[in-house]
């Protein structure tokens, strides 16, 4: 072959490996676009819309907005600018657009998104979504914070709570984002973590942590989420997202726009309590308790799904111990004249539970609610493991004792009684609930270091008692209770005392003495030569 020919055939070969760069890229493209609900597919566009569409695309005014809906299935299917900008004179938001006649809406409101999407909105409206949260915290935002810092701060997320003048409330676009309305972008965990994030709800954090989290972002490339859910269907992606166990439509259960559809407890609150939110409609705590296990069904058997919630359910029981324990002192300290009752215009405030907040005790109650509480229990709820325990029930323990000590620094005898105390038992000045074993089985206990099961007399004898009066209660249900009798009744199984010490555990044990006797000669005993340069100093 003479050199021409083998020019020609590089020339050829370099079209043929660009033309299949090419079609790599435009397919990547095709499926990414699909993925993310921006499929290629014609424009509908009404006579009405035209003239919105050429003069922001003249003018340049926000052009990537019309390329988003260009993209959209509003696009798709002719819903344009002004079936969601259409205005009457009387509206709120009606404006004149400029260097026009044309009468437009400023901010679609969920009424105009009910004109197509009655059903979505009704069913938000209905959720804790739609919830006026300052309810719950009337003053924490006024006393603690300027208010302009919280139009960008609370107000950016609790948006999703605007009340607007047309009687609706909510903002569809907190999660389906503008103009492209993407459900991909509504399922992202991402998007919930937007608001459901920090120290006060780390809900995308304890996502992440779990397992359902890790394997997401192992397998996201692969993941499709612009799909429609159907409660016949099998739920189409391997591992769940956020939307998947609190909206979305799986086998047996239907989809909703009402996040509280599955949720058996009110565990944002600053007391954890049953719910009876539009129980009317939704039906009591245990009818939503059985939604949401049945989306965990379609992955995790009947065991382990029964056992992690009676374990996350007396987590919440165990908290409002310790809220009941903070209550109390702050009661108690009060009452005292250790705390005060503080002034706000010509209204005293008295209520130490919600209104307190120019003391450290009120400070500690308010943090071990609206923080490490709510972590404690959300962890339990999300398999967070480190947000229940370090970030969580750790954190309030540490409160508590701030709290006591706080007392005993100011007089109080009780406080100082308990402060002063040297036996481990003092940090629990609260009654407690526990269940013998974990949700895999056997939890033994000879392998740890049950402190409290020596130290505190007829231990489970104590831990039925109150197990069964939280049942008693209804805030427990029969099942729940039966299984944890069956584990009371078995515990030298789950407990693992019935059973041969484990010889790999013997032989730790003997290797970690060979640890602490290294430690003791090559770490602690280690005598450097040289003074330390403060001794020479001062």
């Amino acid at each position: 072959m003479d050199l021409k020919a083998k020019k020609w055939l590089v020339f050829i070969m370099c079209v043929f490996l660009l033309a299949a760069l090419f079609l790599v890229a435009r397919n990547e493209s095709a499926r990414f676009a699909k993925k993310m609900g921006l499929e290629p597919h014609n424009i509908h566009v009404s006579d009405a819309s035209k003239p919105c569409l050429e003069c922001h695309k003249r003018k340049g005014v926000a052009p990537k907005m019309i390329e988003q809906w260009e993209n959209s299935l509003h696009a798709a299917k002719g819903i344009d600018c002004i079936q969601c900008h259409k205005a009457e004179k009387s509206d709120f938001d009606a404006f004149t657009c400029p260097e026009s006649n044309i009468l437009v809406a400023q901010f679609p409101t969920p009424k105009d998104c009910a004109k197509c999407h009655k059903e979505e909105v009704q069913q938000f409206t209905e959720s804790k979504h739609a919830f006026p949260f300052w309810l719950y915290a009337n003053a924490d935002r006024a006393v603690f914070e300027p208010i302009v810092g919280t139009h960008h701060g609370c107000e950016e997320c609790h948006q999703i709570t605007n009340f607007w003048p047309d009687g609706s409330v909510g903002e569809c676009d907190a999660c389906h984002p503008k103009h492209t309305f993407s459900i991909a972008v509504a399922r992202q965990p991402e998007t919930c973590g937007e608001c459901h994030i920090g120290p006060d709800h780390p809900h995308i954090e304890l996502y992440l942590e779990s397992k359902h989290g890790n394997i997401f972002k192992s397998k996201r490339h692969k993941m499709d989420l612009n799909y429609r859910s159907s409660d016949s269907k099998p739920i189409p992606i391997e591992v769940p997202v956020c939307t998947t166990c609190h909206m979305d439509a799986v086998p047996g259960v239907k989809a909703t726009h009402n996040v509280s559809a599955r949720l058996a407890w009110e565990s944002q609150a600053p007391w954890s309590f049953r719910t009876v939110w539009f129980e009317e409609k939704l039906g009591d705590w245990q009818a939503k308790r059985k939604r949401m296990t049945s989306v965990c069904l379609n992955c995790h058997g009947r065991k382990f799904v029964d056992m992690y919630m009676l374990n996350a359910d007396l987590t919440n029981l165990q908290y409002n111990e310790i809220r009941r324990a903070f209550v109390y002192w702050s009661k108690k300290f009060n009452k005292e004249g250790i705390t005060h009752r503080i002034k706000l215009g010509d209204k005293f405030y008295s209520n130490p539970v919600i209104n307190g907040w120019d003391e450290k005790p009120e400070h500690l109650m308010y943090d071990s609610w609206h923080h490490e509480g709510r972590r404690f229990r959300h962890g339990a709820e999300m398999m967070g493991a480190d947000y229940t325990n370090w970030h969580g029930v750790w954190e309030l323990q540490h409160n508590l004792m701030e709290m006591i000590e706080y007392g005993a620094q100011h007089g109080d005898e009780e406080a100082k009684q308990i402060a002063e105390n040297t036996s481990p038992t003092k940090f629990m000045t609260y009654k407690i609930y526990d269940v013998p074993g974990n949700e895999w089985g056997i939890g033994t206990e000879k392998y740890k270091t049950p402190v409290l099961y020596k130290l505190i007399p007829d231990y489970w004898e104590k831990v039925k008692a109150n197990v069964e009066a939280a049942y008693q209660n209804g805030m427990l249900s029969k099942e729940q209770w039966e299984l944890w009798l069956e584990r009371y009744n078995n515990r030298d199984h789950y407990l693992g005392t019935k059973y041969p010490d484990n010889e790999i555990f013997k032989a730790y044990k003997e290797r970690f003495k060979k640890d602490m006797k290294n430690l003791k000669e090559k770490a602690i005993g280690l005598k450097l030569p040289t003074p330390a340069p403060y001794t020479e100093i001062h």
